[in-house]
């Protein structure tokens, strides 16, 4: 059967021919079944391709696990159908059935495809007799490949190679070239012309069916070294969480049926079934050493031993009979014009922005890491490309989370520069370790897309490597320095050997950065100020650029547990240390507490962060002869996960943060996003986040007696804390949401391109 049996011929004949790279039209199929959070992030992900002539088909399997549900509201953006058993197969023939456009693309559910995926793709269907084409594989780790260049021989073995093997690529060649399922795309004709594929690959060697048959009728498969594909390793139906084999049916039958029907003019009917067989005594050999181990279950190698019989037999029968492949009445039932999917900006317009930070959530969820989760996000939802580097307690890895990919890089170990930057002083050798890989790890970045800019935080110098390099374009954010933390430590101050070996050479790093770094960020005026008194530093007003941090609105989906006692909650978020002001609230609330017999203090943060003297002030505190009754009030959580965090949040009747200094006060933000009043301190940033007197009451920082006095204000008025709240939340939406960061933040880039643009167009003069 040709393909002018399965579409109208006219269709066929408007197919890639004579096309370029930016005219070939894609329809992605993405095959899926009871994996819906997965199913979103690859669709996620699609939205930002460089490629933007594309349609995708989802074709929908009977797990009913609301995929179907979800699909319903995509409606206009996707072509939807479903498949009615879990057959791979068939679903992919389906999807083939729905497409539309030239060349049509596969990719699982649980991966997610680079922005070139596309792009790259369409280069390789210029020429007419190129039938497929795929790229390179990540596995779950986003580090490792998975595959690269592999070839298949008849048997169905397949085999990594270290280069694209087209000398294999003719008619009826023993060993040929293979594409993963996760990563392959098909002329549409070609696929066609062959009739899809062959419904009894339920699972496993579906792709490499498909792979010889376009071999044998004439056809090029291009390898390409790109075009990558991020595959997270989902559980199914065949493997678990764990990667262990549940289901061994498909596995051994579709290995025997594979060579019966590609094998016979290579190989012996004899050595088609010892290739089968041997596959038996491997899976054999592996189930009985697993249920040594505890993995498998006597059920399960009894059942391995029932369905690897039954696997034979079938396999053997199926082969004698007629193929099932892609029908004229499937393509009638499912085929559509083509429906362009959205992307989110138009690539030209759209940034690579690296964000640096050494922590980042879920592993830190306060300050500088809340601030980079908060602006990332914003910044891919504009439709931009997001990378955040951060620092891997483990293995590296690479992941795509809501919209953004998250580098978590296991720091490596370089020799100390040949001349310090910083001479006669040396950088600690954990700091350059950290900037000269994060550093590697953005080049790694650029070699597959041009980076616009690299934005980190001036705190522990983690721009040092960006500057001393100045390959990249560099954004520093100002932070609290080291300088303003040495005020709240006297006794690292008046450590001699310590300042010597981290104190003394940070400050210089410091004012390194400072003083090269091409644009700074200020998040609010003060730090300008502070940090300009402080290093006795002009910081010129043509590199400084002022944005207030933003976030999303945490309010939306969490609210209040309702109470019926008649308690007023007191929260103070943050970790306990003297800067954050936590020595100046144990002080102060016993009295408030004796005063207000209904009122709790919720302490949530870090609580094992060690004093000078090597105690902590939740040790300290609890040591006091306090009376019970007191004692009982005063709430020590630790840390939290940002779900809990944000529920205390919600119920809290008054914040409370009187740090020593904030560059900004991200957390005071956060509070005021659920309509609570704050109580700050008037230093740095605080004063530009909280308006005394409307959206909350600023005092003197280290100030016990001031603290205690804005309590007692607040804990007596209710009617004062509801305004209160409902200014500070009026004033989130005003100037604090994370649109605002995120336009600002482009802006901010935009103007320094163009700087720099001019200035290099001058020098080149």
């Amino acid at each position: 059967m040709r393909a002018a049996l399965l579409l109208d011929p006219a269709k066929i004949a408007a197919s890639l021919a004579g096309n370029g790279p930016s005219e070939c039209s894609f329809s992605v199929v993405i095959n899926t079944d009871n994996r819906l959070e997965y199913l979103k992030r690859t669709l996620e992900g699609l939205r930002y391709s460089t490629h933007t002539n594309f349609e995708v088909c989802v074709v929908a399997g009977p797990t009913p696990d609301g995929t179907r549900e979800y699909l319903e509201t995509l409606t206009g953006r996707v072509k939807v159908a479903h498949c009615p058993k879990r057959i791979l197969s068939m679903s992919r023939n389906i999807g083939i059935a729905m497409a539309d456009g030239d060349v049509v693309c596969f990719i699982d559910d649980d991966a997610v495809p680079e922005p070139e995926w596309l792009e790259q793709l369409a280069t390789c269907f210029i020429n007419e007799d190129v039938g497929a084409a795929g790229g390179f594989v990540y596995d779950n780790t986003g580090v490792k490949f998975q595959t690269g260049y592999v070839i298949a021989n008849r048997l169905g073995y397949a085999t990594d190679c270290d280069a694209p093997a087209p000398h294999l690529n003719f008619a009826y060649s023993h060993t040929y070239p293979h594409l993963l399922g996760t990563n392959c795309a098909f002329r549409r004709s070609v696929l066609l012309e062959i009739r899809g594929f062959d419904e009894e690959y339920e699972y496993f060697l579906d792709e490499t069916d498909v792979c010889v048959r376009i071999n044998d009728a004439g056809y090029r498969i291009v390898q390409v070294k790109g075009a990558y594909v991020h595959h997270k390793y989902a559980p199914s139906h065949v493997r678990d969480a764990e990667r262990v084999v549940r289901n061994w049916y498909p596995l051994i039958k579709n290995r025997l049926y594979f060579g019966l029907r590609n094998a016979t003019l290579h190989h012996s009917l004899r050595e088609i079934a010892d290739a089968a067989l041997s596959d038996v005594t491997s899976w054999s050999e592996s189930v009985v050493e697993a249920h040594a181990r505890g993995v498998y279950t006597r059920a399960d190698v009894a059942r391995f031993e029932n369905e690897a019989s039954r696997a034979l037999v079938d396999a053997k029968q199926r082969a004698s009979e007629p193929q099932k492949f892609l029908t004229r009445a499937t393509c009638e039932a499912h085929h559509s014009p083509f429906k362009r999917y959205p992307t989110i900006l138009a690539p030209r317009e759209r940034k690579t922005i690296c964000l640096v930070t050494q922590d980042y959530p879920p592993g830190q969820n306060g300050g500088i890491a809340r601030n980079m989760f908060h602006l990332g996000r914003a910044l891919a939802a504009e439709g931009h490309i997001v990378h955040v580097l951060t620092k891997s307690r483990g293995d590296s890895a690479v992941d795509f989370e809501d919209g953004v990919w998250v580098h978590r890089v296991s720091i490596r170990h370089y020799p100390a520069p040949e001349r310090s930057p910083i001479a006669p002083l040396e950088v600690p050798s954990h700091i350059w370790n950290y900037c000269c890989t994060m550093l590697e790890e953005v080049k790694a970045i650029a070699a597959k897309r041009a980076v616009d800019v690299v934005y980190c935080p001036l705190w522990d110098c983690e721009p040092l490597g960006f500057v001393l390099e100045q390959k990249f374009p560099v954004i520093v954010a100002l932070q609290t320095t080291m300088r303003f933390w040495l005020d709240s430590q006297p006794l690292k101050r008046a450590d001699t050997d310590w300042m010597r070996e981290y104190g003394e050479p940070i400050l210089a790093m410091e004012e390194l950065i400072l003083s090269r770094a091409p644009l700074l960020h200020a998040n609010s005026r003060a730090i300008v100020k502070d940090i300009g008194r402080r290093y006795d530093a002009k910081l010129p007003a043509e590199r400084l650029f002022f944005s207030p941090h933003g976030m999303e609105d945490w309010a939306k989906n969490i609210r209040p547990v309702r109470r019926r006692d008649k308690q007023t909650r007191i929260l103070f978020v943050g970790r306990l240390e003297s800067r954050k002001g936590i020595d100046t609230l144990l002080a102060a609330i016993p009295e408030i507490l004796k005063k207000h017999p209904y009122a709790i203090l919720d302490i949530v943060g870090d609580d094992t962060v060690p004093r000078p003297d090597g105690t902590t002030y939740k040790k300290e505190f609890l040591a006091r002869s306090i009376a019970q009754n007191l004692r009982a009030r005063i709430r020590f959580h630790g840390r939290v996960e940002e779900g809990m965090l944000q529920q205390f949040l919600a119920d809290c009747d008054i914040f409370v943060a009187p740090s020593r200094y904030e560059s900004f006060g991200l957390v005071f933000l956060e509070a005021m996003v659920f309509s609570k009043p704050v109580i700050a301190c008037s230093v740095g940033g605080a004063t530009e986040v909280v308006s005394d007197g409307k959206t909350g009451i600023l005092v003197p920082p280290a100030d016990a007696k001031a603290l205690a006095k804005a309590l007692d204000t607040l804990i007596s008025d209710p009617t004062l804390r509801s305004e209160m709240g409902a200014q500070g939340r009026q004033r989130f939406e005003d100037h604090f949401t994370e649109v605002t960061m995120a336009r600002d933040f482009i802006a901010a880039i935009e103007r320094q391109l163009k700087r720099s643009n001019m200035l290099g167009a001058e020098q080149a003069i």
